[in-house]
């Protein structure tokens, strides 16, 4: 019994690390795939140090890099890849260069989207996929489309999975609740191409000056743009999700991270240009702000001096786990029925109540 998960970013493997785990538990053959881009090899190699990881493609965020090394190379180095290893049964988010490879092998695979506006993009996975799940604000009739209640970041942020750990701060030297998480994504990948460069980085002697920085800076070449105070994370990091749960706020300019604060139920902005029903689902329970970046700057000087509201952290977690589904036990009872055996999910099953936060 043999699964391959395909990961081209860092939030594909905190959305997959659970469903692997529970595959390996039960004496199923995970095989992972990662395309070398940036940190992803080290930080998947973290996460799994005693499985082979197999680094196929390359993404150096050049428009040649994208289009010939990370799609056209990539495709033949994936199908002798599955050639190799003979899976059964694929999972990525979006991967249709290995969704086609799996389709002239006539097996399954199963891709997740949350990005419904990169229009090439999902037709390519609709045509490669055996399944394609998107969360409940993306409508459509296609046949091969299902739709998930709750968005993907939930896969490893919900309380049945993610408990922060304060012990994290004493790393960095940082108070409880009295820093701000930036995150400043790179433009040189298809869905940042036409994006101002580095935005934080503009406004960034206008934040609070009582407030320590920890800045997740995607591309370390621009670092002299920033404060020299700010304190750049190194990846792979060290739990970042506690890192940004005991944060003052969350800013970032991309969109992953932006819905990753708002998720763990702090205040949270995206800065960046896109426009995503993902994004919009947290927007509509005001949990994430989409604001240009002057605005970014008043709302967190703002919400230092006490004066922007917010609701507490408890609530807004109790709700999302009151109202969204458990994506990972959605992916398994699928996996079950396709590996014809039951998969006993020890993960969930160490937490058989999730306590109210408060």
């Amino acid at each position: 019994m043999v699964v391959q998960v395909d990961i081209l970013h860092p939030a594909h493997l905190n959305f997959f690390k659970n469903v692997i785990k529970v595959l390996e538990m039960n004496d199923v053959d995970v095989v992972i795939s990662v395309l070398d881009r940036g940190k992803v090899p080290k930080i998947v190699k973290k996460e799994f140090p005693d499985k082979e990881i197999h680094v196929i493609g390359r993404h150096r965020g050049t428009k040649f890099s994208i289009l010939f090394e990370a799609n056209f190379s990539r495709f033949f180095q994936m199908f002798f890849l599955l050639l190799r290893h003979r899976p059964k049964i694929g999972l990525s988010v979006g991967s249709f260069i290995m969704g086609f490879g799996l389709q002239l092998l006539s097996r399954k695979n199963y891709q997740v989207d949350d990005d419904p506006e990169r229009f090439f993009n999902v037709l390519l996975e609709k045509w490669t996929s055996s399944k394609l799940y998107f969360p409940p604000n993306v409508h459509t009739d296609h046949p091969k489309v299902t739709n998930f209640n709750c968005l993907k970041e939930w896969a490893y942020l919900s309380p049945k999975y993610f408990r922060p750990d304060e012990e994290v701060l004493e790393e960095y030297g940082l108070p409880k609740n009295g820093y701000i998480f930036i995150r400043e994504v790179s433009t040189g990948s298809l869905n940042y191409i036409n994006e101002a460069k580095n935005p934080i980085a503009s406004i960034s002697h206008g934040f609070p000056e009582n407030y320590p920085v920890l800045l997740s800076l995607e591309d370390k070449s621009t670092r002299d743009q920033y404060p020299s105070h700010w304190i750049i994370l190194e990846e792979p990091v060290r739990d970042i999700h506690s890192l940004m749960y005991f944060s003052k706020c969350v800013v970032s300019s991309g969109d992953s991270m932006a819905r990753e604060g708002g998720m763990l139920g702090k205040p949270s902005v995206y800065c960046g240009g896109r426009e995503m029903h993902a994004n919009k689902l947290l927007m509509d329970k005001s949990m994430l702000l989409h604001l240009g970046i002057e605005e970014t700057l008043r709302f967190v000087n703002r919400l230092a001096k006490g004066e922007a509201e917010w609701e507490s952290q408890g609530t807004l977690r109790n709700q999302l786990l009151e109202e969204w589904d458990d994506i990972n036990a959605l992916l398994l009872r699928q996996l079950e029925k396709d590996l014809g055996m039951p998969l006993e999910n020890k993960a969930c099953n160490k937490i058989s109540t999730v306590p109210k936060m408060s």
